[in-house]
């Protein structure tokens, strides 16, 4: 039987922490970037979260190790809403 991963909110966030991408999907307007130990991981250690991309951000794409930068627009999801009339 499948288990629901547990979504996280901004309150649980902290730097060197573990998540999966999924995990931080309900986490809106923040860059988030999580550092994997080898292109086969499925888990990565949260390595930035901010409100803005700075240099800091910006060296993270400039390291060996693989990455996913993560931004949840909240904007553009509410303007993906779709109503009936």
């Amino acid at each position: 039987m499948l288990t629901a991963e547990k979504k996280y909110t901004l309150d649980d966030l902290y730097i060197g922490m573990t998540a999966k991408t999924e995990q931080l999907s309900e986490i809106y307007n923040k860059y988030m970037i999580l550092l994997y130990d080898d292109m086969d991981s499925r888990e990565g250690k949260l390595v930035y979260c901010k409100d803005t991309q700075d240099k800091d951000y910006d060296g993270w794409f400039m390291q060996p190790k693989p990455i996913t930068p993560i931004f949840n627009d909240k904007d553009e999801l509410e303007d993906m809403a779709v109503y009936d009339e």
